[in-house]
């Protein structure tokens, strides 16, 4: 899954490639397929940003070898590889003005606590509903929601610090665009938040105690934390692209 992951993204940041030196063209084929154009966007921060995203997400497949005797330097080139994807996200955007250090130390956070509980569903998932050893799989449960505990803590307190310090203050988060799809995103995410509350404190003891039900009900909660997710996702690419916290 790790791999599969890692060569979509790689495969998508190439495609933005092309997809910028059209936006900067007038949004034509010509415009995207034009080498000047395309040098212009690759020696720009967009460039950068490239090149740390595709040597990170390659640096990342390092975990194929954990099962081999190279583990540890595998876990440490994937690593590396993520904190350099971590690295292409400030390349560009909002977080590059002052302070840009806080700004993008906020922000590698965020995406990280994010990046943790995103990924974990779709393994949660599966392993919830393939009849593994019981014992085994409440262990993992139980330890995935202690970890997330802090995950969410870092998620919300790194997003709304960021959030305020783009905006100006919490005054422009009420009365601009930005700040409205910024409030609809949290809404959501305190959604989200009340889904892996019943997991931790509901579901998990339940199928800790071998209710018959739990599997099904654990399975359901964590699909609708993943549609959730997919439109967080979805807002976040509007309020990048569409909307800025100046106007």
């Amino acid at each position: 899954m790790g791999i599969f992951a890692a060569w979509a993204g790689v495969i998508l940041i190439l495609f933005q490639w092309p997809l910028e030196a059209g936006y900067l063209g007038g949004g034509n084929i010509a415009a995207a397929t034009n080498p000047m154009l395309l040098g212009i966007v690759f020696e720009g921060a967009p460039g950068v940003r490239l090149i740390l995203a595709v040597t990170g997400l390659l640096l990342v497949q390092a975990i194929r070898l954990n099962n081999l005797a190279l583990s540890k330097s595998a876990n440490s080139l994937s690593l590396v590889g993520v904190l350099l994807v971590m690295l292409a996200f400030v390349q560009v955007g909002h977080t590059v003005n002052t302070p840009r250090l806080v700004l993008a130390g906020l922000l590698i956070v965020h995406l990280m606590a994010a990046a943790f509980w995103v990924a974990s569903l779709w393994p949660l998932f599966h392993l919830v509903g393939r009849g593994h050893n019981q014992d085994n799989t409440a262990h993992i449960l139980t330890r995935f929601g202690k970890l997330a505990i802090s995950g969410v803590g870092l998620l919300v307190l790194a997003g709304v610090t960021l959030a305020t310090l783009l905006a100006g203050g919490l005054t422009p988060l009420l009365t601009t665009a930005y700040g409205q799809f910024l409030i609809g995103k949290v809404l959501i995410v305190a959604v989200l938040l009340l889904f892996a509350a019943a997991n931790k404190w509901r579901l998990v003891p339940a199928f800790e105690n071998g209710d018959a039900t739990a599997p099904r009900r654990l399975q359901r909660s964590i699909a609708l934390e993943m549609v959730l997710v997919a439109v967080i996702l979805l807002i976040t690419a509007v309020l990048t692209r569409v909307s800025s916290p100046n106007g």
